[in-house]
């Protein structure tokens, strides 16, 4: 059994995350991080969150900094988590780390990786790399950890997975392929004993989160669904493929969707939603008034679309993948000016709206175009070292670790292949999980050294 370190390394590596935040005199937001942040505010005092577009759970993790005086706390709790996680995640891959190693693994990350640009935002997307290292520790974990913590992990595994609508397919490929992985490698875990202490790890976070989105949607909204916008924004994604249209002009006007009466469908996801002459657009205030036809109609849609044009649709996917893959610059637009959030942190007083405007990220300081040559020459080393170090890491002492490498890997192509086939490749979706390329890199070369002292010594100490 591993011995849990003590929770100080935790705190000081969330503090080294912390490194990007304090530099913009502010924590980071996202246009969305004011919807995050509103939802917050609105449950704290009782009322209806109204964020339609995304789960409430992000807003309710908010609620204890939904002040003025506390929202500093929220990336030194989001640094916090990840390194605990990561503290787990290694030492279930039999890569334990002194707490002065482990806090150089992390002034490292903190300096050339994504991580702190994430731990250091108001937004969700911290939880997508928490979702596959966790997801790694409940299928791998089992005997290897205190129950305590264990059962921790599973309750964060859930929050992480109800955190944001594409964590929860990215959840179920990893959990899908590492359960048939192992029950291929190993037959005797298929007997009746052993099968639930594989299955109730790996599926009961993911049918926790899945009760959590039903269960707030119909308090809040009276709807018994994982989500109200589902449907909608996969309509929009099909849109921009070009493929909602093929399938509208086979079936109208005798199928007698709103849709039908558009002049023109452009091939544009942002277009279909945003834009004010876009069709959702001038749907919305109808919704709003408590018409959900569109919404319905969105969802017979999309069936439709996908039974017509599912080889365009996985095909248009793949593709979207290896663009995806190699797509994770900083992007100058999303750490702008946002009048939504500027108006979320105005209800929570003048102090954190002003120092919101005096940040670097609304002046346009941040060092976006340097940082992001930072991240790829930090990946490209990285996997550089992962292609000499591995080779090295044979044996079942570095199973462990292999695994872990190898579930890093399978989770950057799983979350890859999840934004391109549910919405469009953006630089922020995988930038989110791209910073677990150094940190297997680091695990692999810690392990490989570690694996050369005593052969090194050995032979030194020969006559």
């Amino acid at each position: 059994m591993v011995i849990t370190p003590a929770p100080w390394r935790w705190i000081l590596a969330g503090l080294l995350t912390c490194v990007i935040a304090l530099y913009n005199h502010f924590p980071l937001t996202y246009p969305d991080s004011g919807n995050y942040l509103q939802n917050a505010y609105a449950i704290a005092r009782g009322h209806r969150p109204w964020f339609f577009y995304r789960p409430v759970t992000y807003g309710a993790f908010l609620l204890p900094f939904a002040h003025g005086n506390t929202l500093w706390l929220i990336p030194l709790l989001q640094g916090a988590l990840v390194a605990w996680v990561v503290d787990l995640a290694l030492r279930v891959a039999a890569v334990p780390l002194s707490s002065g190693a482990f806090l150089v693994l992390f002034a490292g990350l903190s300096a050339v990786s994504s991580l702190p640009w994430f731990t250091g935002q108001i937004m969700p997307d911290v939880f997508t790399a928490v979702v596959i290292l966790l997801g790694f520790v409940s299928l791998s974990g089992v005997g290897r950890q205190p129950a305590a913590e264990r059962w921790i992990a599973g309750a964060v595994l859930a929050l992480a997975i109800a955190s944001h609508l594409s964590h929860v397919p990215l959840y179920a490929i990893l959990a899908a392929a590492g359960l048939g992985w192992r029950l291929r490698m190993d037959p005797s875990a298929r007997t009746a004993d052993r099968l639930p202490a594989l299955l109730v790890p790996a599926l009961a976070p993911l049918m926790l989160a899945l009760a959590f989105l039903a269960g707030t949607n119909r308090f809040f909204h009276g709807e018994t669904v994982l989500s109200r916008s589902a449907a909608l924004f996969s309509l929009a994604h099909l849109t921009g493929e070009g493929l909602t249209q093929r399938y509208l002009d086979r079936v109208c006007p005798e199928a007698g969707y709103l849709l039908c009466a558009e002049d023109s469908l452009p091939a544009s996801l942002d277009w279909f939603l945003w834009d004010t002459d876009g069709p959702w657009r001038r749907h919305q205030p109808a919704m709003e008034l408590g018409d959900s036809t569109f919404l319905h109609q969105a969802g017979a849609i999309v069936a439709g679309t996908l039974r017509q044009e599912w080889p365009a649709a996985v095909a248009g996917g793949l593709r979207g993948m290896l663009v995806q893959l190699g797509t994770f610059a900083l992007h100058p637009g999303e750490l702008a000016y946002s009048a939504t959030v500027d108006r979320a942190l105005g209800r929570l007083g003048p102090g954190p709206q002003q120092d919101y405007r005096d940040s670097r990220q609304v002046r346009g300081e941040l060092p976006l175009r340097a940082a992001g040559l930072v991240h790829y020459t930090a990946v490209g080393i990285a996997l550089l070292v992962l292609l000499v170090s591995l080779p090295a890491l044979r044996g079942p002492a570095h199973a462990q670790l292999r695994a872990l490498v190898s579930w890093i890997t399978l989770g950057v192509l799983a979350n890859a292949l999840v934004i391109a086939s549910l919405a469009r490749v953006h630089p922020r979706y995988q930038s989110r999980v791209i910073w677990l390329v150094p940190l297997a890199a680091a695990a692999a070369l810690i392990a490989s050294r570690a694996r050369a002292a005593p052969a090194s010594r050995s032979a030194s100490a020969q006559p």
